[in-house]
């Protein structure tokens, strides 16, 4: 038997990702990890209203964000010239190009005022509205923003100014990230997917961040700048830098945007 047949057919093997997988099912016999069958509409709403679909970090300032550059290409040519980076021009780029790339990642279209839905609804898809994701901006080099880190606000269209910070030590492509203006890294608060879905809720927070990011992409494409998604970091490392535990809430992905070399 060739090995790779072997390694398929064989079983009991404890491998994270194959658990995962099969944990992660949706199941019609086995009970809901929190509640023990899948929650009615009405729990769900609830636990919705008690939880925060953004971080508020009220004791840290604001910063407004100016209004981005108008550019309006078409799609098509958006799609079929997004490529992903392998180097960055030594060039600061502006904070309204920055703005421009958070409100489209998870900006609010649709506020639900007047209805029973406790949560406006955002530019990216997510599993039952729950939004799990929270957006960071690592600013190396933005005219009109202090080197350090930011995190975005899609309510109000503004950051909360984190400090200073140097994040390159965390990433596995260091040149790389030392020539980018700004990283952008997305974050998730688990237990905002997984209180209604259980462990495949993991899934769904996964699966946003790739919405989210493919949103970064193609605003970045359509701006003329520069991008390139990251999974290459310390996840221990990022994590502790930027306050997250680690565990009940997590970077899950990461952006490096900058202008195009010449």
């Amino acid at each position: 038997m060739h090995a790779v047949d072997e390694y398929l057919q064989s079983e009991g093997r404890d491998i994270a990702w194959e658990l995962f997988h099969e944990n992660s099912k949706t199941s019609r016999a086995e009970p809901q990890i929190y509640f023990g069958h899948h929650p009615s509409d009405a729990t769900v709403v609830r636990m919705m209203r008690g939880l925060r679909d953004v971080k508020p970090y009220a004791d840290r300032p604001k910063c407004a964000l100016p209004p981005e550059p108008s550019n309006s290409p078409e799609l098509d040519q958006v799609l079929l010239g997004r490529i992903s980076a392998r180097a960055f021009a030594p060039a600061s780029i502006d904070a309204g190009d920055l703005g421009g790339i958070l409100r489209r990642m998870s900006s609010v279209t649709r506020d639900n005022a007047g209805t029973d839905y406790p949560r406006p609804f955002r530019s990216a898809p997510s599993g039952g509205a729950l939004y799990p994701l929270e957006l960071y901006a690592w600013a190396r080099s933005v005219d009109g923003l202090s080197p350090g880190l930011y995190h975005y606000d899609p309510h109000e269209h503004d950051l909360d100014d984190l400090g200073p910070m140097d994040l390159e030590h965390a990433f596995v492509q260091q040149d790389l990230v030392g020539s980018a203006a700004a990283a952008i890294l997305i974050g998730a608060v688990f237990f905002r997917s997984v209180f209604k879905y259980g462990e495949r809720g993991y899934r769904f927070v996964l699966l946003e961040a790739g919405h989210v990011a493919q949103n970064a992409l193609l605003a970045c494409a359509g701006a003329g700048l520069a991008a390139v998604p990251v999974g290459g970091y310390f996840d221990r490392d990022l994590d502790r830098a930027i306050g997250l535990d680690g565990l009940h809430e997590s970077v899950v992905y990461t952006l490096l945007v900058g202008r195009p070399p010449t």
